[in-house]
């Protein structure tokens, strides 16, 4: 199979993981974003929707050549997709389709075939040190071996067939993979009883692919939920409604979205729901987890959590913006976000230019990342990842790509948003927030890490810029000493935790340099010592 690789417009990038590359583009922004969706296609269509379509049908084997024009043999290329994947056959490239297509889509192989599909096969199972042979392209009894090995020992059905589950599992991260021995023939129980916690990793959604989609697919068809003639590895339709199905039996929100809670009750809960069981009551409701606090005045988004009293006063994250100019400026108020969200968005009114991970804060404003030309991840205007830190936007709150991701991915309806310019300068927290432009990896760190009553760390030399818990726990120690005050310990060194230890220092005749050296720290260590046995004898 000789495959051309001609993908370059508008639909192939949508799903697409961001990367960050030193490439300049026009800097634009606006306060009414437009969300990208898929254009249905059907027999008959023409033009660049159907070019892109069959490009992506040809490179992944599905369509021997791109006519131009959505005929039969496109239909049954489309059909193929559907019957693999699970969706409908309709041969119309819906919504559904056209993600598992732009997406992870695979060709499953067999005996006999031959072509570039093959060899690339053939390469994956000898990373993976499961195939010795040459890579010739030819489906032979050596690779047809080399995947039964494969599918042996990650628990799949032996079949020597690289089917999509198969090739799915072969393509994707396997380094967290736990290797199964192989599958005895021990009947399974009805209804499945994990002995251990089957552990949390993401949360999955419409649109999600990958093992851990078809494992929640597997368990909701054992739970008689998910009724579809097949297990994917794809989150669309068939997915969503059983997971609301299997929600409202267990009396969960109905959110369609497979997070924490829903995952736990599906794996770990002993007494989980059936389809036939009687529906369990809902629980006593949550608070939404987060609420946001974008402060103009310092070019900071920070985010808390509540506390034990359902109060948000806990800070967890702290992220650098670029709220509007004086000119666009983002209006100040509270806000409730509505959970409406896209993946990329255009800017029609400002040049057209395009953001990742927009959530929509109103009618004019919303999150959203760094620019980007033409939906393109690997070409970022670096103008305004550098303007970060400054008013910047046409009043949107742009972020670092990273930062805009996890409000995408964490921040939903009922979120609370304040926006003010009316906040006192905290350069910690300013700071804090620059050197995560770099570091966008180092959040706060959280709260309930520090214990007073806890051996202090290890000595650490200490200065401006460094980062860490034994920061955390000399901002933490400072504080209770009264030397750190108006700003918030994150385990990031600013500067005033610089301003705080050179009173210290000063106070106990050191040498203010405000830097935690070893006389610093011995001082600070028997200071938080005899406080801690003056507190042992009060109980």
């Amino acid at each position: 199979m000789n495959r051309k690789h001609p993908i370059a417009a508008l639909l192939c990038v949508l799903l697409i993981l961001c990367s960050l590359v030193s490439v300049q583009a026009e800097d634009v922004d606006t306060e009414d974003p437009v969300p990208v969706t898929f254009e249905e296609l059907k027999t008959g269509d023409t033009g660049e929707m159907v070019d892109n379509l069959q490009a992506r049908l040809v490179e992944t084997g599905y369509l021997a050549a791109a006519s131009g024009k959505y005929d039969q043999a496109t239909a049954d290329a489309v059909k193929a997709v559907q019957a693999n994947y699970g969706i409908e056959e309709t041969g119309i490239a819906d919504d559904d389709t056209q993600e598992v297509i732009f997406g992870n889509c695979y060709l499953p192989l067999k005996v006999g075939d031959t072509g570039n599909l093959v060899s690339a096969l053939q390469t994956r199972l000898k990373e993976k040190s499961l195939y010795s042979g040459e890579i010739t392209g030819n489906y032979d009894a050596t690779t047809q071996q080399a995947v039964s090995m494969f599918q042996q020992l990650y628990s799949l059905e032996v079949s020597g067939d690289a089917d999509i589950e198969t090739l799915t599992l072969l393509n994707s991260d396997l380094s967290e993979r736990e290797i199964f021995a192989a599958p005895t023939a021990t009947p399974k129980p009805p209804i499945t009883v994990y002995t251990e916690t089957v552990p949390y990793k993401k949360k999955l959604a419409y649109g999600s692919k990958g093992a851990d989609v078809q494992k929640v697919q597997e368990r909701l068809k054992e739970l008689g939920y998910f009724t579809y003639k097949k297990t994917t590895t794809g989150f669309f339709k068939n997915t969503l409604a059983a997971v609301k199905a299997f929600q409202k039996n267990n009396g969960l929100p109905e959110t369609g979205i497979v997070n924490e809670d829903t995952w736990n009750v599906l794996f770990n809960d002993q007494e989980v729901a059936t389809v036939n069981d009687a529906p369990r009551p809902s629980p006593e409701p949550t608070p939404v987890p987060y609420a946001m606090d974008v402060d103009v005045r310092n070019q900071v988004v920070k985010v808390y959590t509540y506390d034990e009293n359902k109060e948000y006063t806990v800070l967890t994250r702290v992220m650098i913006c670029s709220t509007g100019t004086t000119k666009y400026p983002s209006k100040p108020g509270t806000y409730v976000l509505s959970g409406r969200k896209a993946r990329w968005c255009t800017f029609p009114k400002w040049g057209g230019g395009t953001a990742q991970f927009w959530t929509k804060i109103d009618d004019n404003i919303a999150f959203h990342s760094i620019m980007y030309v033409n939906y393109n991840p690997d070409n970022p205007n670096m103008s305004t990842f550098n303007h970060l830190g400054s008013r910047a936007s046409h009043g949107c709150i742009r972020l670092h790509t990273t930062d805009a991701k996890w409000v995408y991915d964490n921040c939903g309806a009922g979120t609370v948003v304040t926006i003010h310019n009316d906040g006192n300068t905290d350069k910690e927290l300013a700071a804090f927030a620059k050197y995560r432009k770099s570091n966008a990896g180092n959040t706060v760190i959280p709260a309930s890490s520090y214990d007073f009553d806890a051996e202090p760390p290890a000595y650490q030399r200490l200065r401006s810029r460094h980062y860490g818990m034994t920061v955390f726990w000399l901002q933490k120690t400072l504080e209770k000493l009264g030397y750190f005050k108006d700003t918030t310990a994150t385990g990031y060194y600013g500067p005033l935790t610089q301003s705080a230890v050179k009173r210290f220092q000063k106070a106990n005749k050191l040498s203010a340099d405000g830097v935690m050296n070893e006389k610093t720290y011995n001082k600070l260590v028997e200071i938080q010592k005899k406080q801690q046995i003056a507190a042992k004898a009060q109980r």
